[in-house]
């Protein structure tokens, strides 16, 4: 295990993030190496202000053509090889470039920025691509949770086995999580970061509440960023927004079998006490409260998809 750029903004890279392919490897680890030297610009105290925005505006400059190259080599090699799962990939690409490039152009086609912009575009960019590295990129090769058939039913069992699954191969985390409580309706757990995500696929809307203690997130974070993460509060919770955003539509692809385009339409965070009020109003299909190595989370929707098939499993 080694780490790429920076000694303090990269995250642990090793063969678990490998797809096999020595070109896009190099490529990720590249991404990942410009993303660290951004963060470093953004911080380093020897830098004139003066100075800071130019370099910044090189750094992400070089960040976007990377990744666009990359995008383009990586859709070029699965349409040479038939790959079936190419329309989807191709619009993945394309969601990232109408959406995390949006905060980018805001970003360089101004005189000056703060800090917090920064790491808000970064984290929620390796938010991005570590998700979509770990599910996407490996179902290519064969080696994804992506890859494997979606469960026959949507039994409670079956819901965990693809939840640990999916934080194995995204986070190289053994979680071990378990369902404790089938109808959770917000009752205090301790420390909580909780999420709304709002979502369209196709012609109808769903809704996502979710939530994890933050010794979860201080897990994660210290994987991604080591003894970073302490002091960058806006890194980190920008990394973990888009992150569970994308790993609840990969969860979802999973549990209904379907690869139809899913939008993120809207994410926000919860105000501390205001979780129950929002469970009520949500009247979810499922609402599930798990435990984990790491600490509980909980995950509530009211997709009618998910829903139907729970009440037929």
């Amino acid at each position: 295990m080694d780490r790429q750029g920076g000694a303090e903004t990269m995250m642990q890279w090793n063969d678990h993030f490998k797809m096999g392919i020595p070109a896009f490897d190099q490529e990720h680890r590249q991404i990942f190496k410009i993303a660290g030297q951004i963060l470093e610009i953004a911080q380093a105290p020897g830098i004139d202000e003066a100075d800071r925005m130019p370099a910044l505006r090189q750094a992400l400059n070089e960040l976007v053509s990377c990744f666009s190259q990359h995008a383009a080599q990586e859709e070029a090699y699965m349409r040479e090889i038939g790959y079936e799962g190419y329309g989807l990939h191709k619009m993945l690409h394309d969601d990232f470039r109408s959406t995390q490039m949006a905060r980018y152009r805001q970003i360089v086609e101004r005189d000056v920025c703060n800090k917090e912009e920064v790491w808000n575009f970064i984290g929620s960019e390796l938010g991005w691509l570590l998700e979509h590295i770990a599910t996407a990129d490996m179902a290519i090769v064969g080696k994804s949770v992506l890859s494997r058939p979606a469960p026959g039913g949507l039994e409670l069992a079956a819901v965990e086995r693809e939840i640990n699954r999916l934080l194995a191969a995204t986070l190289d985390i053994e979680a071990n999580a378990a369902v404790v409580d089938a109808h959770y309706r917000g009752e205090p757990l301790g420390e909580m970061i909780c999420q709304k995500i709002v979502y369209r696929r196709a012609w109808r809307k769903s809704v996502v509440l979710c939530g994890v203690e933050r010794s979860f997130v201080r897990r994660v974070a210290r994987c991604l960023y080591g003894d970073l993460f302490g002091d960058k509060p806006d890194l980190v919770l920008s990394t973990i927004e888009v992150f569970t955003a994308r790993f609840w539509i990969t969860l979802s692809r999973q549990l209904t079998g379907l690869d139809d385009n899913i939008d993120v339409c809207e994410s926000r965070f919860l105000l501390e006490g205001t979780l129950a009020e929002e469970l009520r109003g949500l009247e979810p299909s499922i609402s599930l409260l798990f435990r984990s190595d790491h600490g509980k989370f909980f995950v509530a929707t009211d997709s009618w998809r998910i829903g139907e098939r729970m009440k037929l499993a």
